[in-house]
C-alpha cells in the first residue's frame, strides 16, 4: 500500500512539475521565445524568480514586438514598453524587430550609444511614421550591423540614406527593402540600386519590392556585388532584361527568385 502511495506521488510529481526548480538558463531561454510585449505586461509579474531573472540585461539581447493587432494596447503604451526593455538590456540588445509602429521617436530613442551600440540585426516592419534625415543619422550608430530589413509604404529611402547605411555598416550582408506601394509613375528607384551596388559590396543576400529595376540598375549590382549568393526580386518591376543579362543571374546568384522568369526560353539565347 505504502508503494503504490510513493508510485503515485511521483506520478503526480511527473504531471505537475515544479517549474521554479527548472535551471535558471532553461528559464532564461524560455522567456526569451515570447514577445517582449509578453514579458514586459506578463510574464516577469509570476514570480520574484522570474521578475529577478527578466532584470538580466542579457535577457534582452533580443527585442520583438509584433502581432500587435491582438494587443489591446495604443502606440503610445507600445513605446513605453520598448523604451523600458531597450533600457533593461544596457547596451547588449543584437537583435531587434518591430512591425506596425515604427516611427521617428523610436528611431531616436534607439541610437544614442551605448544603448544599442552591438546590434547586429534590425528588422522594422511598416514603418508609419518617420523621415530619410532620421533613418540616415541613425544607422550612423550600428557599425556592427550585419541585416537589415525595412518595409514602408508611401515614404521613401534615398540614394543618400542608402550610401550612408553602406558606409556606416561594412558588416552589413542582409538588406530587405520593401515598399508596399508600387509608384504610380516610374520613380527615381534606380538611384537605390545603384547606392547598393556602390557602397555593400560585402552582401550576401539582397531582397527587394515595390521598386523599379532596369538592365543598367542589376548589372551594377551583380558587378559590384561579387559575394551575392541570394537575390529576390519577386516583388520588383524588372523591365528589359537582356537575355545575356538574365543568363548572368541564372549562373552567378545561387538563390534566384523568381528564378522561372530569368529561366525563359530567351535565357538560352544571345542578345
Amino acid at each position: 500500500m505504502k508503494r503504490s502511495c510513493v508510485e503515485k506521488a511521483k506520478v503526480e510529481s511527473t504531471r505537475n512539475p515544479n517549474w521554479l526548480q527548472l535551471p535558471i538558463d532553461l528559464i532564461r531561454n524560455i522567456l526569451q521565445r515570447l514577445d517582449t510585449v509578453e514579458i514586459v505586461t506578463s510574464a516577469r509579474n509570476v514570480c520574484p524568480l522570474w521578475w529577478h531573472i527578466c532584470k538580466d540585461p542579457l535577457m534582452w539581447r533580443t527585442i520583438h514586438i509584433s502581432n500587435i493587432n491582438v494587443i489591446p494596447l495604443d502606440y503610445h503604451c507600445l513605446h513605453k514598453i520598448y523604451g523600458h526593455a531597450i533600457d533593461l538590456s544596457r547596451g547588449h540588445v543584437e537583435d531587434i524587430s518591430l512591425e506596425l509602429f515604427g516611427t521617428d521617436d523610436i528611431l531616436k530613442y534607439t541610437a544614442p550609444s551605448p544603448r544599442a551600440s552591438h546590434l547586429r540585426r534590425l528588422r522594422i516592419k511598416y514603418l508609419v511614421e518617420f523621415s530619410d534625415k532620421r533613418l540616415s543619422e541613425f544607422v550612423k550608430e550600428f557599425p556592427l550591423l550585419e541585416e537589415l530589413t525595412i518595409t514602408f509604404k508611401n515614404n521613401t529611402i534615398s540614394r543618400d540614406s542608402l550610401e550612408v547605411i553602406g558606409r556606416c555598416c561594412p558588416r552589413l550582408k542582409s538588406l530587405n527593402l520593401w515598399r508596399l506601394i508600387y509608384p504610380c509613375v516610374e520613380y527615381k528607384y534606380n538611384d537605390v540600386a545603384f547606392a547598393i551596388a556602390k557602397t555593400m559590396s560585402g552582401l550576401r543576400h539582397l531582397k527587394l519590392s515595390g521598386i523599379w529595376l532596369k538592365s543598367v540598375e542589376l548589372l551594377a549590382i551583380l558587378d559590384d556585388c561579387p559575394l551575392l549568393e541570394s537575390l529576390d526580386l519577386l516583388g520588383c518591376l524588372c523591365a528589359s532584361l537582356s537575355p545575356s543579362l538574365k543568363r548572368r543571374c541564372c549562373e552567378q546568384i545561387e538563390d534566384l527568385r523568381p528564378r522561372k522568369y530569368f529561366l525563359q526560353h530567351d535565357c538560352d539565347a544571345d542578345e
